[in-house]
This record gives C-alpha cells, sequence and structure tokens, in this order.
C-alpha cells in the first residue's frame, strides 16, 4: 500500500512537472513570438524614423536654400532701387516712354486742362495729381513753393508706396522762414527726408510743377497747399507730349543746379 502511493505522488509530480514544463515551453513561445513582433515593430520604426530623418534633411537643404533666396532678392532689391536713382536709368525710361508715345500718339490727347471750381465741387488738379504719384515707379519731382504739412499728409500714402520701390522724390520750396512764420508754408525738410526724397530750396521759387517718371507732368497755378487744392480757383494743364516734357525736365534740372549751388 506504502509502495502504491508512492508511485501515485511520483506519478502526479511527474504529471505536475511536464504541466510545468508545457507551460513554460508555452510562455517561452509567445515571448519569442512577441520578441519577433517587437523586432518587426522596431524594423518598421527605425525606417519611418529614417524617413523622417531624410524629410527633415530636406527640409533644412531647403530652408537654407530659401534663405539663399532671400539673400539673393534683398540684394537685388537693393541693387534695383540704387539703379533707379541713377541718371541712365531715367534716361532708359524716357526713351521707353518717347516710343510708347510715339505708337500712342493718334489715340489719346496729350495735353488735359485741369481745374479746380470749389464752388462746383471740382478738383480736377489734385485728382489728376492723386493718380499720378499712384502710378509713379521711379522718380517723382514737386515743384511747389508753399506746401501746408495737411495737405502733404494727404499725399503721404502713395509717397509712401512709391518709397519703398527705390523711387526718387526730389520736392523743391522756397523755404523761406518768413513764409513759415506767416503761416504760408510749412518746413517739412524731415518729413521729406523720412520718405527718403531730397529737398531743394530755391529761393525766389514761383513755379508749380508736378512730375512723375518723366513722362507725365502737371504745371499749374497751385502750390500744395490747401488753398491749392480745395479752396482756390485753380487752373493748369496735365501735359505728357515728349517735346514739352523735355523742356520741363531741363527747367528743373536748372533750379536744382540753383538750388544745390
Amino acid at each position: 500500500m506504502d509502495e502504491y502511493l508512492i508511485w501515485l505522488i511520483f506519478l502526479a509530480l511527474a504529471i505536475f512537472s511536464v504541466c510545468i514544463i508545457q507551460l513554460q515551453e508555452g510562455r517561452s513561445k509567445r515571448l519569442q513570438e512577441d520578441c519577433r513582433q517587437l523586432q518587426k515593430n522596431l524594423l518598421l520604426w527605425q525606417d519611418k524614423l529614417r524617413k523622417k530623418e531624410g524629410n527633415i534633411d530636406q527640409l533644412q537643404r531647403g530652408f537654407a536654400q530659401l534663405l539663399k533666396w532671400k539673400e539673393r532678392a534683398y540684394e537685388l532689391e537693393e541693387e534695383l532701387k540704387r539703379s533707379k536713382q541713377t541718371e541712365n536709368y531715367a534716361c532708359a525710361k524716357r526713351l521707353q516712354f518717347l516710343e510708347e508715345s510715339i505708337a500712342k500718339s493718334q489715340k489719346n490727347p496729350d495735353i488735359l486742362f485741369l481745374g479746380t471750381l470749389p464752388s462746383l465741387s471740382r478738383h480736377a488738379f489734385e485728382d489728376a495729381l492723386c493718380r499720378m504719384l499712384e502710378d509713379a515707379k521711379f522718380e517723382i519731382v514737386i515743384v511747389s513753393p508753399w506746401i501746408k504739412r495737411q495737405t502733404w499728409n494727404r499725399m503721404k500714402g502713395p509717397l509712401r508706396k512709391f518709397s519703398r520701390k527705390g523711387g526718387k522724390l526730389r520736392v523743391f520750396m522756397r523755404g523761406s522762414e518768413s513764409d513759415y512764420s506767416l503761416g504760408l508754408s510749412d518746413n517739412l525738410q524731415e518729413e521729406i527726408s523720412e520718405l527718403g526724397g531730397e529737398t531743394i530750396l530755391v529761393a525766389l521759387l514761383h513755379a508749380k510743377i508736378y512730375m512723375a517718371d518723366r513722362k507725365e507732368a502737371i504745371v499749374t497755378s497751385a502750390n500744395l497747399t490747401k488753398g491749392g487744392t480745395e479752396a482756390n480757383y485753380e487752373g493748369g494743364i496735365w501735359v505728357r507730349d515728349p517735346v514739352v516734357l523735355k523742356e520741363i525736365c531741363r527747367f528743373v534740372d536748372d533750379i536744382y543746379q540753383i538750388g544745390i549751388r
């Protein structure tokens, strides 16, 4: 009986051991399968990581290229601004305008009368001037003995845009202290300088001329003041005739030499 019990115990232990071994083998297989799956996932993530790194490298190269292009664009913009300030650029543009003017001469008038009649709410001078300032590309010339700050501020919007494009601005004034003290004009040299413009003071100045890109100009009785643009009865002409403009450009160049002397 004791021997039979011993064999039963031995058999139970053997069965238990087999079960333990089978459980461990099953667990080992699951662990191996999990390990293989982890390795597969690891390879996938490594592949994704390499792709991400490749994309990052590509973005970095693209960003570096954009920085080079931006720097080059800035250099070209500065070069264009400097070119616009040269006499050669102005002459080339004038030649281009002459060629275009010859082609268009039969279609559109080269001279228009501009009248300011406040009682009839007609302000042809200011309307034409604002349009010229908006359209100017490389040069604006303002010849006005008297300029008041209130009127100048109305023109600053298009003048600021023009300045950002690298255009050349020249403003001719009398610059008389007595005019300032009497309130006939304001000293705007600082405001003109802020726009990158040049102020030329001509003591005996009486002409009123407004010219854009040497291809169109207004010759008028109106100063750039509230009276000249809104209150007074003023008259003038808008002209784009090349022959007349050549004479206007010569006159402006002459008073420029007088002013800087």
